[in-house]
Parts: C-alpha cells; structure tokens; sequence
C-alpha cells in the first residue's frame, strides 16, 4: 500500500506543478500524474486550490486578477489544465548591471575556447543576460580575443582526432627548439591558456603556453596510449620537476595564502611564530623574479646564493629604466 502523501509532499506538488504547466503551456491531467507520480485526483485536488491562490492588491483585497486563473472549461470537460492568469511569477528578478557584466564577460571569455566558438546556446544565454539586466552598460562589454587563437583551434582538433602537433617552443629560459606533442587538455588560467600533453622530446607529459608556440601544424601521426597519464593526471597545472630550483624563502606567516599557489603540494607551515621559512621550487630565475616582484614587501630570497643574485640582478635591471 503506498503512503499517503504529507503537508511537504503537497507543498512540493503545488511548487511543481505551476512552472510545469507554463512550460507545456497545456497539459492533461494524466501527464500531470504520470509526471510528478501522484493520482489524477490528487492533481485535480491542487488545480483546485491553485485557481483560489494568489496576492491582494494594494487595497489589500482581491481581484479576479491577483488570483491564478484556468480555463475551466478545458478543465472539466477535457481534464486539460492551462493557465489564463498566473500571479507574482512574471516578477522575475533582474540582474544588476554588474552583475550581468559580470556573467557576460565570464561567457564571452568561455566563448573563446575552440570548443565553443559554433555553439549557439552560449550567444542564447549571453543574449537573455543583457535582456534580462538592469540599467547599464552590460551590453557594452567586451573580452579581447587571445593572439594565438588560431592555436587553440589546432590544439582542439587534434585532442579530438587523437593526432599530433609539431612545433617551435620558446620556453622561459629564452630557449627555442622543434616538439612534436601529442595534446591532451586545453586549459585556461589567469587569461593565458596551457596545453598538457606527451612531449616526444621529453619522453613525459609537459605543460606548454600557447602562446609560446610558433609554426604550429597538425600532423597525420596519431597518438599513442595515454590513457593512464590522463587518468593520473593532477589538478595542479605545474608538476614539480627534478630539475626546479629550490628557493628558500622568509616571509610573515599571515602572507601565507597569498601565496599558496606556489606552495608545495600538502604544506604544512612549521612552527608558529610570526616570520616562516620556507623551500619552495621553480622551474626557472624567470619565474623566481616575478614571485617576488609581485610581493616585494612580503618575501625576502634567503637562499641559494645563485638565486639572491638573480632576484639583485632584476631589481638593478628594473631600478635603471627610472
């Protein structure tokens, strides 16, 4: 015997049904039941107590317009419910302005991902945004294109084909050389975007800047069985590697979360008073210098020797163009 239904099993069916309806524009009372799995009497029972819901007027009182209205004659001679009057659901929300370009600058900038780009559905959503803010300029923004996106659309239909690409890299260290990379994820972060795949050179799987490649082709080779790399493969855009540069470093422990992003994986800050001392690996000087140029009064470079050097070297560098 099944149970009966309760006050919040009714409350739910009422919540449901009235977007359910509006959705279908018409419905029968048998969909209705099938759809929310109640008897026809119990959807019969809520249309009749729907039609006697609504919202007074400012006089407080009611109208025939402050109640949710059916065609009753469709009701009772065909057991099929559409609404001819509905109360407070067109008082929809609008987002602000700022909100708005907020969601839309998220969007456009998805919008240039390869995967994207003849997708309807997100200009649909980007258009009911800009309809559905408030006053202000939220139509008017704009997310610049990246340069290499002619890249991105190489970079994508090989992950799709399963192919190969090859390539002059130019890496951090100022060095540049041909790769043959089998591609495996696109990633976007901080408005750069990264390939991870197989480096034929390195005999591993690498990280890549886009838009550190140059004369980038898609070859007739397939790839190989990568499916357990992409399955082992961590969140962590940056693995650590044998030959990074441990970089020992002070800092106030309250600077910590400013930068957890190049601490190593599973920290733990020792001690507890109020400077920390800390290694932390990287690939290059390149990346060291603008560690701590972006948090000059926060971090000091202890050691190695070889590491303060090139911290010194890039602050004179940089203190000689004033």
């Amino acid at each position: 015997m099944a149970k009966p239904a309760t006050a919040s099993d009714n409350l739910l069916l009422l919540l449901a049904l009235v977007p359910f309806v509006l959705d279908k524009k018409e419905v029968s009372v048998a969909e209705a039941a099938s759809q929310f799995g109640r008897s026809e009497d119990d959807i019969i029972r809520a249309v009749e107590l729907i039609a006697c819901s609504g919202i007074p007027g400012d006089n407080q009182a009611y109208s025939h317009l402050d109640l949710f209205d059916i065609d009753w004659d469709l009701f009772e001679q065909q057991r099929r419910i559409t609404f001819w009057n509905t109360v407070a659901l067109n008082h929809r929300p609008r987002f602000s302005a700022r909100e708005a370009a907020a969601l839309l600058a998220g969007l456009q900038y998805l919008a240039t991902h390869p995967a994207y780009t003849t997708r309807s559905d997100v200009d649909e959503v980007m258009n009911k945004l800009r309809q559905g803010a408030g006053r202000g300029p939220a139509g008017r923004i704009a997310v610049s294109q990246p340069a290499s996106e002619a890249h991105l659309h190489i970079l994508n239909d090989a992950i799709d084909a399963r192919q190969a690409v090859a390539m002059v890299y130019h890496n951090k260290r100022g060095e540049s050389g041909p790769r043959t990379l089998d591609p495996l994820v696109l990633e976007s972060r901080d408005a750069r975007w990264y390939v991870r795949g197989f480096c034929h050179t390195r005999q591993s799987v690498r990280t890549f800047r886009v838009d550190h490649m140059q004369d980038l082709e898609l070859l007739e080779q397939g790839q190989g069985d990568h499916s357990e790399a992409l399955e082992t493969m961590s969140r962590e855009l940056f693995e650590p590697s044998n030959d990074d540069i441990q970089v020992t470093i002070e800092c106030p422990r309250s600077a910590l979360p400013l930068i957890a992003g190049y601490l190593p994986r599973g920290f733990v800050a020792p001690g507890d008073g109020h400077t920390v001392t800390l290694d932390i690996p990287f690939a290059h000087y390149g990346s060291l210098t603008h560690f701590v140029s972006s948090w000059p009064s926060l971090v000091k470079v202890v050691g190695p020797v070889s590491a303060k050097a090139a911290v010194a070297d890039f602050a004179k560098a940089a203190l000689s163009h004033y």
